[in-house]
């Protein structure tokens, strides 16, 4: 049933959704109706105010349709819908600043009329109107003409051409009509200009171990309040790459500013690994969170390779010095010409093998030499001086972020492991309060396995294919080779109703 109007045979869908005695004009206006009202369903269902301002007129057309067929209840049904959809039209609060499609648009157009002069024709084709047709056609076939038009094949072979060309005209007119009320469409870059004063904004006040992430190229920036925060779009949902970083007090206010930004952009609002610290501000706004993994973070300062927890992180770094590898660390602004070639080689070997990284990963993006002049990189090679091996970590305020672990060709095992102990001598030689490791995707669910044994097995099962695919629990385990601390992060979200999405 299409809002009351009844099951519909598909083979004379044009003829029987309404009474015969109304004209053929008010059975195709019926079925546009009822696919236009089905096709805007979706975007009902995630609060677009156009949707709805078009599901309005179309429920008011229908019941005037079904009110002209007799069906009286049918049709208060339908306008009593209308009307409760325009009292709480506040509810929809997502915008749509697109346009249909030209392209889409006149074929639309083009296919209506190819639709309505088959209408025209078919109904001359009909009786004396179709022998007089024949009678003015001079042409070999006017026998067959008139025999077509005495016998009636004449008359069901336009009725099957108006039937394709009205189906054709209402499946380019959804598309046409999708084209409106989808969501804006979003570049996911940033142009230099907008880099360089989200560059300044971050200097000054990006103090999350997340904030230098904030500039990589395959995301958009938004401004407001002092502050920056950066996104992507995908399937209509903008995913903010963790909290705004702005001054004190204001990433609340930037959010805010980018939510309205985005609604009337048609998108929904969710942030991923967002800290602690502003949830309430977000709650504020009416955000909801859940915890989705924990950030591993070290303190370089009361960090030792003495003593039997660290006996195996100890045994890597030995065995890397006895296979003759050299660990060096160098500040960006130490990195020449010569050693940035190298690198550069290195991390497009890199992603060779790896054409597609899968994981819950931190990256700045391509190797720039344009990072932060204190930034960190820590570099290992073989014993014949070839580069094998880099770690970079970028700067976030006082503190130190893991960005890359790239290695190419065959290389030690625990040559990582050693990276990353040398990172934190040379970090406690700098006086580094934090050195955050990275960030571990259901850390909080794989450390911490339910008590129950049928619970435990349950979640294992639940964890397998995301295990495969993600490797979270050998990220945790590395993480814990260095005896870090762990600061949960959260998926912020609008919408309960949204959140499977």
């Amino acid at each position: 049933m299409i809002f009351g109007l009844g099951a519909v045979d598909p083979r004379h869908s044009s003829r029987r959704l309404v009474t015969p005695h109304l004209p053929a004009g008010a059975h195709v206006l019926a079925l546009v109706l009822g696919v236009t009202l089905l096709a805007l369903t979706p975007r009902l269902w995630r609060g677009t105010r156009t949707a709805v301002a078009l599901t309005i007129a179309g429920l008011l057309a229908l019941s005037a349709v079904s009110a002209a067929h007799g069906r009286v209840a049918e049709a208060s049904v339908q306008a009593g819908v209308a009307a409760m959809l325009g009292l709480g039209h506040r509810a929809f609060r997502l915008g749509c600043s697109n346009r249909p499609s030209p392209a889409i648009t006149g074929a639309a157009a083009v296919a209506w009329a190819l639709a309505c002069a088959a209408v025209l024709l078919a109904t001359l084709s009909h009786g004396a109107a179709g022998h007089a047709i024949a009678r003015v056609l001079h042409h070999p076939a006017q026998p067959a003409l008139h025999t077509a038009a005495a016998t009636g094949h004449w008359s069901g072979g336009w009725n099957v051409l108006v039937e394709i060309l009205i189906g054709g005209a209402v499946a380019i007119s959804m598309l046409a009509l999708r084209s409106l009320v989808s969501p804006a469409a979003a570049a996911n870059r940033h142009p230099e200009h907008e880099y360089r004063a989200a560059r300044a904004i971050i200097d000054a006040y990006g103090a999350d171990s997340l904030s230098p992430f904030v500039l990589r190229p395959d995301k958009a920036l938004m401004f407001a309040a002092g502050g920056v925060l950066s996104y992507r779009v995908i399937g209509g949902t903008a995913v903010v790459s963790a909290d705004p970083v702005a001054p004190p007090g204001a990433a609340a206010e930037v959010l805010a500013g980018f939510q309205d930004q985005a609604r009337r952009r048609g998108w929904g609002v969710v942030l991923w690994g967002a800290s602690e610290r502003h949830l309430d501000a977000y709650r504020g706004l009416g955000f909801h969170a859940v915890c989705v993994g924990e950030e591993a973070f070290v303190d370089p300062r009361g960090f030792s390779l003495d003593g039997r927890p660290v006996r195996k992180l100890r045994q890597s770094v030995h065995r890397i010095q006895r296979r003759g590898w050299q660990i060096t660390v160098h500040e960006s602004r130490m990195i020449g010409v010569g050693l940035e070639a190298e690198i550069v080689t290195l991390e497009a070997r890199w992603r060779e093998a790896h054409p597609r990284v899968h994981g819950f990963a931190m990256g700045m993006g391509e190797f720039g030499a344009e990072l932060r002049a204190d930034d960190l990189y820590v570099l290992a090679r073989s014993p014949a001086g070839q580069l094998g091996a880099v770690m970079r970590f970028v700067t976030c305020g006082a503190n130190l972020s893991l960005d890359t672990m790239q290695r190419v060709g065959e290389t030690p095992n625990g040559l990582n492991e050693a990276l990353v102990c040398r990172a934190l001598e040379a970090a406690r030689e700098r006086g580094v309060a934090e050195v955050s490791l990275n960030y571990a995707g259901l850390a909080h669910v794989v450390r911490r396995e339910p008590t129950s044994r049928a619970a435990r097995t349950l979640t294992r099962l639940a964890l397998a294919p995301l295990h495969r695919r993600f490797q979270m629990d050998r990220l945790v385990r590395f993480n814990n080779k260095f005896s870090p601390q762990w600061r949960p992060r959260y998926l912020v979200f609008e919408s309960r109703t949204a959140l499977p999405r």
